[in-house]
């Protein structure tokens, strides 16, 4: 069997996969990022409101039993929210998604710049290959925000294809 380079279709695709995995890279990254951030603001609301400080600030009040009360639902309504959605697990899936398209994007721009060598054609099967296990994992377990897609895809359009300003 002999290593091929790429057809014109195929480098053209190329770079359209290149694109669309950078667009996914720094999507999940973003996720990876969002989930990062929810659960740090949960574990500082739920010190601060279990703290000392916030028992003595509430004391002066004088319904401070309530207070407290609504408190210690807050901090417990947290924790079973984090528990539940398990940010960590989650920010952790996101940044190993991030990584995959990154790698993905990368070995496509590398292909890119490749594309006429032997043995290309073999390079193009191996990242379709792994294009379709990350795709698994990310369907089964990434939500989809279409709007942080779409903020993304701007990004990367700006990046590629600039608009021409006058001055």
């Amino acid at each position: 069997m002999k290593l091929m380079a790429l057809t014109e279709a195929q480098t053209g695709a190329v770079w359209t996969k290149r694109y669309e995995a950078e667009i996914r890279s720094l999507y999940f990254g973003d996720l990876a990022t969002q989930y990062t951030v929810r659960k740090q603001r949960i574990v500082a609301l739920s010190f601060f409101l279990s703290s000392g400080a916030a028992a003595t600030w509430i004391a002066r009040f004088p319904s401070a039993s309530w207070i407290a009360a609504g408190m210690s639902l807050i901090v417990a309504g947290l924790t079973a929210y984090s528990i539940a959605k398990n940010l960590d697990k989650a920010a952790l899936k996101m940044a190993k998604l991030h990584a995959a398209w990154n790698q993905i994007s990368d070995d496509y721009d590398r292909l890119w710049n490749h594309w006429f060598e032997d043995g290309a054609e073999a390079v193009l099967e191996d990242i379709q290959k792994r294009v379709r296990d990350v795709s698994e994992e990310g369907t089964t377990e990434a939500p989809y925000k279409p709007k942080l897609m779409e903020k993304w895809q701007e990004h990367v359009n700006a990046v590629y294809f600039p608009t021409e300003t006058t001055a």
